[in-house]
């Protein structure tokens, strides 16, 4: 052993968990060891040749992706100093604290994290994407998904999330904070292959060039296979970390002890140490039984859409520059995800091409199709699967997964409908995978759980600070000790808390009231995800039991031309709310044409259909302007007398109507009878439609409107010929 092979602490894993608590442990004092197994990348190291012998993949030459089969979901994780920083798509994203469930403990909720995912978007120096220098808009990427959400109507669950990216000028290096060079984002749309131009601000550059400054020692190309505990004398309780050296295989093992070790080599590397500790090795044996349990993918689901025709590159910009936000009814529950928009590089197509058999083949299908790799872009969702997924050691002493996709098919239900939904609107092609397609298997890029937090053993591996129930020292602060899938991106939950775990752990070592130093600058950062959630969240309430939608006209009878006309269009935005509301109230807009008054101005309000306790079958209540933009209201009642047939037919279609002048008491009002003709009685009709997410659902939607509609009609209240509606002389 070397000098080095001691120290106060020893971080395992540098990427969000492991950067930070390696940082502010080296602001306070201690003596830190950080073991990555990978190597240092920096800007125009990282692999573009359509090779996979360039640095692409961890299994072939210690390169840049590690790809997992955990027999039934794939995970895709980053090696190199920076961890999952290297590859992820930037984005700085809070968990919506109206969907959290009670796994989540008060530790890990927004009211307890908020100030710390202030201190860490401080750190990362994040913010929303900007204007590609190049051409001084937004990308087309972005432009195209805020288009198509205004059509939609429903802007505000679209947002640009805050990324973890300099933006500015491309051409010009500038020092971050921590002294590192950076320059502004060049929209090249390469960032989860690894930032060549230098603009992503990941932990090598925030985080870990913080710890180094401090006198952290790195040391890469070190892969933990064991962890040992081991009492001595003289100093207590201390760890062994023993390592192997990937780069060659050959070497002997190195030990490395510390009194604290910090396990964050994400979920899946650190259950497995874990396991292999507790069941192979025996070194960990009180570990608790609840090891492994509780693993979730993120609710992660990938989709990818080719435009049709001739459109913009769909690969420029940062890989995700946008962020919607769905709230969808599915079953009797509503399922929250988030949907985005993602890049597809270049050089990732053209690897991939490479790779494929039948090249030629392909190639010239593509043409014939008239495919273009620039106008495919991925559609990636993130929700709140079951979380219910166990690992466990295989017989090599590789981590498996035991999970069931049936546990979240409402999720993946919903999220596969997206998209075709987004084809439809914007007439592009839509495809899923072939993992998925083919083996009915999702891929994660944000494991999480397996290494839940609990009171004690009986209840979670560790506790409210990460310390492992029965070993003092140990502690994990990485995304396996997440209780549940986050429904965002999961990174900033995960430096949030290990801010607020490490700052706790510093202070009962020994340094009460010990904070951050960059608290001083830290300003409360915005939450643009927050509004988008809440719009969501607005939106199912408004909308429960989805909605319906009918048109109906009606025009003062006789052959000469019409005095009085309307043409009217009515929204039931929830059946649920429609059916316990008394008045029965129904949105109304359209268009109304008085002979001398008004023609063509628009009409708004609402119509009351078979109110409770009431004898009337509807009333109308209606503003509009006149032509020189005075207002007017109309007010109508139809009242029905019997259930013959001819009768109910003749109530439900007159309208006795009053029009008057609003806020002129003194003014006449005059009256009109309004009616609805035979065709246009079948035309109303068959302009019934359901409003849902699923063709089902409007069709229910639809069934239960038509039925409380037939069964008021033929059950309501009848009344005299002295009726309380308007008189119509």
């Amino acid at each position: 052993m070397d000098e080095r092979s001691t120290a106060d602490a020893i971080v395992v894993g540098s990427g969000f968990g492991g950067a930070v608590a390696a940082a502010r442990l080296a602001q306070a004092g201690f003596s830190v060891v950080i073991l990555e197994r990978g190597r240092r990348w920096h800007p125009g190291d990282f692999p573009r040749r359509p090779d996979l012998e360039d640095g692409w993949l961890w299994g072939v030459d210690r390169g840049l992706y590690d790809i997992r089969w955990l027999d039934t979901m794939g995970s895709v994780q980053a090696s190199g100093w920076g961890g999952g920083s290297l590859v992820y798509a930037n984005v700085f994203a809070r968990p919506f604290e109206g969907a959290m469930d009670e796994r989540w403990p008060d530790h890990l909720r927004r009211q307890t994290l908020d100030p710390y995912y202030d201190l860490a978007a401080h750190v990362m120096g994040v913010a929303p994407a900007g204007s590609d220098p190049s051409t001084g808009e937004a990308a087309p990427r972005t432009a195209l998904i805020e288009r198509m959400m205004e059509g939609m109507g429903a802007p505000e669950r679209t947002i640009r999330p805050a990324l973890a990216v300099t933006f500015g000028d491309p051409e010009t290096w500038r020092p971050n904070a921590q002294g590192v060079p950076r320059r502004g984002c060049a929209f090249v749309g390469e960032c989860v292959i690894g930032c060549n131009h230098g603009a992503k601000n990941t932990l090598d550059t925030t985080y870990l060039a913080l710890a180094e400054r401090h006198g952290a020692h790195a040391v890469t190309d070190a892969e933990v296979q064991r962890i040992d505990l081991r009492s001595a004398a003289s100093k207590g309780r201390e760890y062994t970390v023993v390592t192997s050296t990937p780069s060659d295989p050959s070497a002997p093992p190195r030990e490395w002890v510390a009194p604290m070790v910090i396990l964050a080599a994400g979920a899946v590397a650190t259950n497995e140490l874990l396991l292999r500790s507790r069941d192979r090795h025996g070194t960990l044996p009180g570990l608790s039984p609840h090891l492994g349990r509780g693993f979730s993918g993120n609710g992660d689901f990938l989709t990818l859409a080719e435009l049709r025709g001739d459109r913009k590159d769909m690969t420029t910009g940062p890989t995700i520059t946008t962020t919607t936000v769905l709230s969808v009814p599915e079953g009797r529950r509503s399922v929250w995800y988030q949907v985005q928009d993602g890049a597809i590089p270049p050089p990732l197509h053209a690897l991939i091409d490479a790779l494929l058999p039948a090249g030629g083949l392909r190639h010239r299908w593509q043409r014939l199709r008239r495919s273009d790799p620039r106008r495919t872009f991925a559609v990636l969702s993130m929700g709140r699967d079951s979380g219910r997924g166990t690992l466990r050691l295989d017989s090599s002493g590789k981590a498996e997964l035991s999970w069931s996709n049936r546990w979240q098919s409402h999720l993946y239900r919903s999220q596969r409908r997206v998209g075709p939904l987004i084809s439809r609107l914007l007439g592009a092609r839509q495809y899923n995978p072939p993992t998925w397609s083919l083996l009915r298997r999702t891929i994660t890029v944000h494991p999480l759980g397996g290494v839940r937090p609990g009171p004690d053993a009986g209840s979670g591996v560790v506790d409210s600070q990460g310390e492992v129930h029965g070993y003092p020292g140990l502690f994990v602060m990485d995304g396996s000790t997440l209780p549940a899938a986050t429904g965002v991106n999961p990174s900033a939950t995960i430096l949030a808390a290990t801010e607020r775990a490490i700052e706790t752990v510093i202070r009962a070592s020994g340094r009460p009231g010990w904070r951050a130093p960059e608290w001083e600058d830290v300003a409360p950062a915005p939450v643009p995800e927050d509004s988008a959630f809440l719009a969501a969240a607005a939106l199912q309430e408004g909308t429960r039991g989805d909605g319906v939608l009918f048109t109906e006209r009606m025009a003062a009878p006789g052959r000469r031309r019409s005095r009085l006309e309307m043409r009217l269009s009515a929204e039931v935005r929830s059946i649920d709310h429609f059916l316990t509301d008394p008045a029965h109230a129904v949105s109304i807009q359209g268009a109304i044409d008085v002979d001398g008054l008004a023609s063509q101005a628009p009409v708004t309000g609402t119509l009351s259909l078979f109110p409770r306790g009431v004898d009337e079958a509807m009333r109308y209540s209606l503003r509009f302007e006149d032509d020189s933009g005075r207002p007017w209201q109309l007010t109508g009642v139809k009242t029905t007398r019997s259930r013959l047939p001819l009768a109910l037919l003749s109530g439900l279609t007159t309208l006795p109507s009053e029009i008057a002048p609003v806020g002129a008491s003194d003014a006449q009002p005059f009256r009109a009878l309004l009616t609805i003709s035979v065709p246009d009685v079948v035309r109303l009709g068959t302009s019934v439609r359901g409003q849902g997410f699923t063709r089902a659902r409007r069709l229910r939607a639809a069934a239960r409107f038509l039925t409380f509609f037939a069964r008021s009609a033929l059950s309501g209240p009848r009344i005299g010929r002295t009726g309380s509606g308007p008189d119509h002389r």
